[in-house]
């Protein structure tokens, strides 16, 4: 073989390895805008998913507003108490304010159950079981009071009968407190 016919073999498989290197990229090129392609439907399809899920997302905000505003309003009152001191405190100062015959009182830690079920957010109750004797209006009010001072707690059990004096009454009471789970102390 002369220079001439080795030249002319080197520019065919030049122009031969340029060609084939010229299909592969426009083999991956083709590729690449397939899967551009493919993702930019995909981005349509999440953006009608993500629409739809936040329509549904305002729609469950509706219907919850009122059970939202329901928890938002009671949740300083079960952010108050956390421990069974800070209850027993919350009872025996507004014995004391109201200047009530205390005959005897007594608190005990409960755990907190809803129909024998326990109750992970109000894990403990306070029980306090008080015996009065004074007269009738002013244990009505008393108890008033205390439903305003702490509405988390509810009369477990009351008994009234006859009391010391001529107008007095009785008064065997059971409140319950329920406290909070203790939040994880800081370090």
């Amino acid at each position: 073989m002369n220079t001439k016919q080795l030249a002319a073999v080197l520019l065919v498989v030049s122009i031969v390895l340029i060609f084939q290197f010229g299909m592969s990229l426009r083999t991956r090129a083709t590729a690449a805008a397939s899967q551009a392609d493919a993702a930019v439907v995909e981005q349509e399809k999440l953006k009608t998913q993500l629409l739809a899920e936040e329509e549904l997302l305002d729609d469950l905000r509706k219907q919850s507003s009122d059970l939202t505003k329901f928890v938002e309003d009671w949740e300083p009152y079960f952010a108050v108490l956390e421990e069974q001191d800070e209850a027993e405190t919350t009872i025996s100062m507004a014995v004391r304010a109201a200047d009530m015959l205390n005959l005897s009182q007594r608190y005990e830690q409960v755990p907190h159950t809803i129909n024998n079920k326990s109750n992970d957010s109000l894990p403990i109750l306070v029980r306090s079981s008080l015996v009065f004797d004074d007269s009738y209006p002013k244990l009505l009010n008393w108890m008033g009071e205390m439903e305003r001072i702490e509405p988390t707690m509810r009369v477990g059990k009351v008994l009234l009968s006859r009391g010391s004096r001529g107008n007095d009454v009785k008064m065997e009471l059971v409140l319950e407190v329920p406290l909070r789970a203790k939040s994880p102390k800081k370090k």
